[in-house]
Parts: C-alpha cells; structure tokens; sequence
C-alpha cells in the first residue's frame, strides 16, 4: 500500500468489502435528490464500463487532463479525489505513476463498488475508496497528516448547492504552499444555450434541474471566490469542445477514438474555442 494511506485511514471503519466510511452529514434536499438519481443509476449492473462513462464524458480528454495533474504532482504524492465516482480517471495509475496514492471519495456509497470493478487491484495498493461527504471532509490535518498534494474534482462541485462550504473544505485539506486543487466544471456554452432556447427547453446556469440535481455551471463569481479563499490567482482551462453530449455528439468522448484524442489537443489555458468547450475548469495552488 502507498506510503501514506495506512496512516490515513486507520482513523476510519472499514466494510467487509473494503469501503471505509464516515457518518454522512445532513445533505441539502438538492442534494437528496440527486442521491436518489444517482443510486438508482448506481443500482444497474454493467458489462462496459467505458461505453457507459463515454456517454458523459470525454475519456481522451480526460484521460490527458489527468496526464497534465499527475505531471505537477511530486514524488509519492497523495491526491484526493472529491465525487470520484467509479474512480475511471485512475485506472492507468499504477503504469503512470506508481509512486502516487489516491483516494477516492464519494457520497454514493454503490458508486464505490463500481470504482472496485474498474479499477481492480489497485484499490488497497494505491487507492483506497471512502464513503464521506464533500462538505465535511473527514480528515485532520495534524502532526501525522499535514495535508494532499493535491485535490482533483470533476463536475462535483457544480451539484453542491453550498459551493463555498466544499470549498473551504478543499482548501483545510491541501498542504499549505504546494497542494494543486482542480475543478471541473460544465461550461456556459452560448451556441448550445441558443439552441435550447429555439427548441423551447431550459439551459441551467444555476439552479436546480428539475428531478435531478442541483447545478451551478463554472462562473467569474466561483473564480474569485477560489482566489479569495486560496489566495493565489486562479489558472482557468476549457476542454471537451467536441464532445457535446447535449447534442447526442458522443462519438469524441469513447475510448480510443482519434476524433477524441483530436478533442484533447484542443484543450486550452487561452479561452480558444471557449464558447464550445463543454468544461471550464479552475486550477489553484494554496498559499
């Protein structure tokens, strides 16, 4: 096992199916609403994994967005990962970067039993999968623990209605003067918003999906509070600008397609393409 992790989770229960849990806070009805959803989704069995995650998902995008945040990570890094879900971005963890421990964490405790099926037996060697929630990370930063190296979320916290809260927690939890935090987010996308608007269907910037779940798509607002809390000046990015879900455009987000690895290349820091880009994401160093 990592280096780390034992020190870490020996302050948590663990299941006889190896999940280590916390006592879950009081969620928001938004958020109890999207438990529901998400359970339920969770609640399937399935023969693919990729396939099902390339219906929302770039997986040549995000799998060289992950290339780029293990690139900043130093030697025997211990990365969290908020609202990982069933863990696909770590998959390839143990050819990349042997050195680095991640754990994954999640409010959906069956989204974890999935994350066990995809990646194998790299959960207890390098991954360790707890069921916690975002708002009150369990982990005290002491003289035994002093902190991530680095926070990585992907459309995580878009969906928790006290963004702030999340934040603030990210940020008690990342070393002090080198811990990198990465959000991603869904994109304000002009072109798709018109279309909705012509077929007569809402296009959420903020608020709640009606059913489903709380969103909150990335924001000036959320960037200055992200400076505000880290005290650093925030790097933005936009990604999957073919990929377009919302269009039923999936063939760039399943794995191995050159059209999707074509997409990755289009990733920018420079706001190119950024009405299309699908993602807008926030990368931060804490002071």
């Amino acid at each position: 096992m990592h280096s780390q992790l034992p020190a870490l989770i020996n302050k948590f229960t663990v299941d006889s199916d190896g999940i280590y849990c916390q006592v879950l806070s009081d969620i928001s009805s938004s958020q109890s609403v999207e438990k529901s959803l998400r359970e339920r989704i969770a609640a399937d069995s399935y023969d693919n994994y990729l396939q099902v995650i390339s219906n929302s998902h770039s997986i040549p995008v995000m799998d060289c967005e992950v290339d780029r945040f293990l690139l900043n990570m130093p030697h025997g890094a211990l990365i969290l990962d908020i609202g990982g879900c069933w863990g696909w971005h770590w998959r390839h963890l143990a050819r990349k970067r042997p050195d680095v421990g991640v754990v994954i964490m999640d409010f959906v405790r069956s989204n974890l039993i999935h994350a066990k099926n995809v990646l194998g037996d790299l959960v207890g060697r390098q991954v360790v999968l707890i069921h916690a929630d975002a708002t009150a990370l369990p982990f005290v930063i002491d003289d035994g623990f002093s902190g991530f190296d680095g926070i990585w979320t992907v459309q995580t916290f878009q969906h928790i209605p006290d963004y702030n809260k999340a934040l603030r927690e990210a940020y008690r939890v990342l070393k002090p003067h080198s811990g990198l935090f990465a959000n991603y987010s869904l994109n304000v996308q002009p072109p798709v918003r018109w279309l909705y608007r012509l077929f007569g269907r809402n296009y959420i910037t903020k608020g709640d999906v009606p059913g489903a779940f709380w969103l909150a798509r990335a924001s000036e607002e959320q960037k200055m509070f992200i400076e505000e809390v880290f005290g650093s000046k925030v790097s933005e990015r936009w990604s999957e600008i073919l990929f377009t879900p919302e269009l039923h455009f999936l063939f760039p987000g399943r794995a191995g397609s050159r059209l999707g690895q074509l997409d990755s290349l289009l990733s920018n820091n420079f706001g190119f393409l950024r009405c299309l880009a699908r993602q807008h994401s926030f990368h931060c160093r804490k002071q």
